[in-house]
Parts: C-alpha cells; sequence; structure tokens
C-alpha cells in the first residue's frame, strides 16, 4: 500500500501534495500544531508517513501551506463576493443593506464550506510559540474594501468618523464567533451553528445590527 502510495506520488505529485493539504488541515484542525505528527497526516492522506516531510520539508513547512492556502482560498471565494456587494451598495439601485447581506452571507458561505478554516486558525491564535511567525497575510483586502464602500454607501453618521477597521473585524468577529463556540456556549443555549437555517437567521441578524449601526438618522 505504502509502496503503491509512493509510486502514484511520483507520478502525480501536485495531486498527492493536494492530498497531503487536504489531511493536515483536517489533522491540524482536530488536534493542533503540537499534537498532529507527519507520520498521521500521511495515514489521513491514505499515503507513505514520510511523503509530507518529502514534499514539504517538515510540519512548520507544511503547517505555513496549510495556512497560506486558507487564506487563498478565503481570498479567491470573497473577491467576488466583495465584487458584487460593491456593486449592490454603489450600482443604479443603490442598497446598502442588500450589499450587506451579500457581504455577510458570502463570508458565511466560505467558512461553513470551509470547516477547516475556523478550525485551524481558532487553534492558531492560541498557539503561542507560533505567534511570531508570518506565515501568510491575514486580512482581506477585498473584504477590507467592500466593507469600507458598503459603510460609505449608508451614507455620514453623525459624530466621530467610522473606523472602517474596526468594522472589519466586528463584521469577521460577528460571522465567526457562533462557528467557533458551537460546542460551548451554543450547545449550552440549544443552537447548533452547522444546522439547516441558523445561517440564514444568523446572516439576517447581524445585517440587521449592522444596518442600524450605519444608517444616519432621519433629520
Amino acid at each position: 500500500m505504502a509502496q503503491a502510495a509512493t509510486t502514484s506520488s511520483r507520478r502525480d505529485p501536485e495531486g498527492s501534495q493536494r492530498k497531503i493539504l487536504d489531511a493536515a488541515e483536517l489533522v491540524f484542525g482536530r488536534k493542533g500544531f503540537d499534537a498532529a505528527t507527519l507520520a498521521e497526516i500521511g495515514r489521513e492522506a491514505g499515503m507513505s508517513g514520510t511523503l509530507p516531510s518529502y514534499f514539504f520539508g517538515d510540519k512548520d513547512g507544511l503547517y505555513d501551506a496549510v495556512i497560506a492556502r486558507l487564506f487563498a482560498d478565503r481570498d479567491a471565494a470573497l473577491e467576488s463576493v466583495c465584487a458584487e456587494a460593491v456593486e449592490i451598495a454603489t450600482g443604479p439601485a443603490g442598497d446598502p443593506r442588500g450589499a450587506l447581506r451579500r457581504l455577510v452571507g458570502g463570508y458565511l458561505e466560505f467558512v461553513e464550506e470551509r470547516p477547516g478554516f475556523v478550525q485551524v486558525m481558532t487553534r492558531d491564535a492560541l498557539d503561542l510559540r507560533r505567534r511570531g511567525r508570518a506565515t501568510a497575510r491575514r486580512h482581506s483586502s477585498a473584504f477590507q474594501r467592500g466593507v469600507a464602500a458598503i459603510a460609505a454607501a449608508f451614507g455620514p453618521v453623525p459624530g466621530p468618523a467610522m473606523d472602517t477597521d474596526q468594522l472589519v473585524i466586528s463584521v469577521i468577529a460577528l460571522c465567526l464567533f457562533p462557528l467557533e463556540h458551537d460546542a460551548t456556549l451554543l450547545a449550552g443555549m440549544g443552537y447548533v451553528a452547522r444546522s439547516p437555517g441558523f445561517s440564514e437567521r444568523r446572516a439576517e441578524h447581524v445585517v440587521d445590527l449592522l444596518a442600524r449601526a450605519l444608517t444616519p438618522p432621519a433629520s
């Protein structure tokens, strides 16, 4: 079996690397960096335990590759979502609330379809040993631009200028928190974040909160 997997990896190195990255995302998300082993990741991929190090050098190299792929896939998914949201906000119809709905809904779609993103990032945030490693760019510039454009489309709100960086943080926090705490806070309240209908209700709630905060008061 190991010999067959090794032979296959030589014939299709790109496919083998993809399988290893898929397996590593699962194992790192399930166990964290320290508890995961290259041998276990190799077994999860259905390959020899030595192949992860053959392609990625060591566990740090594989982990960095997993993080880089997660953020690259997030950026690719959000580019089109944010472009659509900005068009909704600034187009002829000028519907900033609809734009918020597309932006928030698109973000939730990605993190639901890619559970490894939330799992790996949650564990990565707690890993003090690796905190200084610059493994990848940590924010989506498209998402940041989208939030800023949509906030501007709502119009000026009296008082201090809206800090769009803080707004980006708030939007992401409102979307990610239920998924990060599905087994703790939500379970205690009788909810399951990945159950049918929860994401839609959550998206509408987040949109309602943000729209209320961004809509200028009637004169």
